[in-house]
């Protein structure tokens, strides 16, 4: 994909997210996301928190280059012979990492909550 716009636009359909979603997420109107997706760019720094929030690689989505996902498939020292993620855990994880952290911990005490009443 040859322009920024392009690469934003597919990485944020990938995630399943409207412009207005997005914009929540980064804390931005919906009009900056359109605006970027329409070709315009005024603050680099946007487009790096966008990157953050959608799991891709804020170099690949700015300049084109590089892989299009950040690694979060590495695998920790220490841990070379355990199993890489899944691509089902790899989007759960991008899914978790975009949430709020305030979601994030309620998400927790559910999946906790569930884990118990379930053994």
């Amino acid at each position: 994909m040859e322009t920024l716009a392009k690469r934003l636009r597919y990485a944020r359909e990938r995630m399943g997210l409207t412009q207005s979603e997005l914009a929540r997420r980064v804390k931005l109107r919906p009009q900056a996301i359109q605006f970027i997706e329409a070709g315009h760019v005024r603050r680099p720094r946007s487009v790096v928190e966008i990157a953050r929030v959608l799991g891709v690689n804020a170099e690949w989505l700015l300049l084109g280059e590089g892989a299009v996902d950040v690694a979060i498939r590495e695998t920790p020292a220490g841990y070379e012979g355990e199993a890489a993620l899944s691509d089902e855990a790899v989007a759960v994880a991008r899914l978790w990492m975009a949430l709020p952290q305030g979601q994030r911990v309620a998400m927790k005490e559910t999946l906790v909550a569930l884990l118990k009443a379930g053994s």
